[in-house]
């Protein structure tokens, strides 16, 4: 185990020269698209609170761990609509690896066609840490652990640096895309323990809601594609939502997971489960990954003409 540990110990700090992040997962990706794409601030029309936490192979020591959380909403200026936002995200990858990134969100919002064009940015910052108390190194001449090695660090090492995200979308009321390139000028640290660059990212969310002969029923399948030109995820999602109140679907990551999802609206409150069980060779060390998913949506006031100044662009 020592060694196995060693060596992943070794592969992260040879990492930390090639790439240091690649974007996070979520099963729930409709939830937490504000992480991806920018233009989806104030989408729903209302002032929505996100939160999403997510535990990777549950079992593992050290699994994985991701919290996400928004603030968002839309806004009036100068006669055309805006949406505004806040995000944060913590991913833990191990005891040794974990980064923070906190962005504000602004998106411009124009009527095209049957839809709304939306175009997104986000200026934020990145925050990397490497390194820990929990590192084992190299055996020393005589074969006792505890031996030295200058390229891993022993102690907590943190490092910040500017990023920056961009974003289209468009929605209409049956159907929705949008496309978004994080880390666009690939922002490089070069410090004492840490010297990488984050890869620039791109990904792609598209779907549609499908009436059916029961009106109370809908049909939701989405895809989700996040690439970073050298390797690729895929998520196909079905989902049936019944009374726009209760949803449950299935999703597919292209040699990854089966993802069960299950979620309920009551009131101005929003959850979501989703159970991700693996299909690649991790299933032998782990019971799978769980994300828990909550919102809170506050209604925005109406002017005395009775109509919201706030034009609402259903997230499907």
């Amino acid at each position: 185990m020592k060694r196995i540990v060693l060596l992943l110990v070794i592969m992260l700090v040879c990492a930390f020269g090639v790439q240091a992040q690649r974007d996070v997962q979520f099963s729930q990706y409709n939830f937490a698209l504000g992480y991806y794409n920018p233009a989806v601030a104030g989408l729903s029309g209302n002032l929505d609170l996100v939160g999403l936490y997510r535990i990777q192979w549950l079992g593992w020591k050290n699994a994985p761990k991701t919290m996400f959380a928004s603030a968002g909403m839309p806004f009036r200026f100068l006669k055309k609509e805006h949406g505004i936002g806040l995000v944060v995200v913590s991913d833990t990858e191990s005891s040794l690896y974990s980064n923070m990134t906190v962005g504000l969100q602004y998106s411009f919002l124009k009527k095209l066609g049957k839809g709304t064009l939306r175009i997104g940015v986000q200026p934020g910052m990145l925050s990397l840490t490497a390194g820990g108390g929990e590192i084992i190194t190299p055996v020393d001449s005589a074969g006792n652990a505890g031996g030295t090695d200058p390229a891993i660090p022993t102690s907590k090492t943190e490092a910040k640096t500017f990023d920056l995200n961009l974003g289209i979308y468009y929605a209409t009321d049956k159907w929705y895309a949008g496309m978004a390139v994080t880390h666009v000028l690939e922002p490089e640290i070069d410090e004492e323990n840490i010297s990488t660059f984050v890869n620039r990212g791109y990904n792609f969310v598209g779907g549609y809601n499908i009436k059916t002969n029961n009106p109370l029923f809908e049909l939701q399948p989405s895809i989700f594609v996040k690439t970073d030109l050298v390797n690729y995820q895929i998520d196909v999602t079905a989902k049936a939502v019944y009374g726009r109140k209760y949803s449950a679907g299935l999703a597919w990551r292209k040699d990854d997971a089966i993802v069960v999802l299950l979620g309920a609206v009551l009131g101005k409150i929003e959850g979501g489960y989703a159970y991700d069980f693996p299909i690649s060779v991790v299933r032998k060390g782990t019971t799978g990954s769980h994300e828990l998913f909550l919102k809170y949506r506050m209604q925005l006031s109406k002017p005395k003409t009775g109509k919201s100044k706030h034009k609402s662009v259903r997230l499907l």
